[in-house]
């Protein structure tokens, strides 16, 4: 009897060891596969990130070869149709969030000409309610080559939340199109009016959608709200709409609408010095 206990606990052991050897293996052999689909998804996503480089650049490419006569002859420097509204470009220096100028050519401010038009109209407005404001221009039209290069800059940034502060190349911006600015209100001095946060400031506190939050918070002043709420009733006069992620962005119409109705600017040397 205690000779099959031995025999017993002996063939017991053996298949404990066999298993144990079995589950080494088996892990062993899930850490190489796992390794070898990692690899795969890597390289995968490597060939699609090429194949969407090569898309869009085929894309640019053949909008580029597009006829573009058309967006350089209707689009106009903003002061040749008014000159009350003040101009300072941020992407044609280096006072913005990348630090860096640019803009290489571009040193004012274009609009497709019936966008600044209403522009024009928009100044004409804020005149009759405070005649020592100006409206102080901060982008306007913008090539999808230096919408890029902003794109690039904020990589760290999940793209789902970085298209709330820099529009997708790819996607288009109405900027690409002359049909989109960004501004603010100074007063007589060239002194921007206190909006509770800057130009460019991707703090939700820029967000026209946390106004009322951030009010409550006391992190926003009334005096700010309300300075925020003339810009957009001014630019709201002429139709332009505000973006719900940065207070000093409009648009003139839909990015749809803009496709439709306006050709694309690639590059800075697309726009004509007779425009100017």
């Amino acid at each position: 009897m205690q000779h099959f206990k031995i025999i017993f606990i002996v063939t017991v052991s053996l298949l404990h060891i066999t298993n144990s050897c079995m589950n080494e293996d088996n892990t062993k052999d899930n850490q190489i596969k796992n390794k070898s689909n990692e690899k795969k998804i890597k390289d995968l996503e490597s060939v699609n990130k090429n194949k969407e480089q090569k898309e869009l650049e085929s894309v640019n490419k053949n909008e580029e070869q597009k006829d573009n006569k058309y967006v350089i002859e209707s689009i106009v420097d903003i002061q040749s149709l008014n000159s009350k509204i003040k101009i300072d470009l941020k992407y044609a220096t280096t006072d913005n969030f990348m630090k860096i100028k640019l803009y290489n050519s571009i040193n004012r401010a274009y609009l497709q000409k019936d966008v600044a038009k209403r522009l024009s109209a928009c100044q004409e407005y804020l005149e009759t309610i405070n005649p020592n404001y100006s409206l102080l221009v901060y982008d306007a039209i913008r090539p999808v080559s230096v919408q890029q290069k902003m794109w690039d800059a904020l990589d760290s940034i999940p793209p789902d939340e970085r298209s709330k502060f820099v529009s997708n190349p790819q996607n288009r911006s109405n900027h690409n199109f002359g049909a989109a600015i960004d501004l603010t209100i100074c007063d007589e001095n060239n002194k921007p009016l206190d909006m509770g946060a800057g130009f460019d400031d991707i703090r939700k506190i820029a967000y026209p959608s946390y106004e009322d939050f951030y009010l409550k918070t006391g992190e926003l002043k009334q005096s700010q709200l309300e300075n925020r709420k003339l810009l957009r009733k001014v630019m709201k006069s002429q139709g332009f709409e505000n973006i719900t992620t940065e207070w000093w962005h409009f648009n003139a119409c839909s990015r749809k609408d803009a496709i439709k109705k306006y050709s694309l600017l690639m590059y800075e040397n697309q726009i004509s010095t007779t425009n100017e």
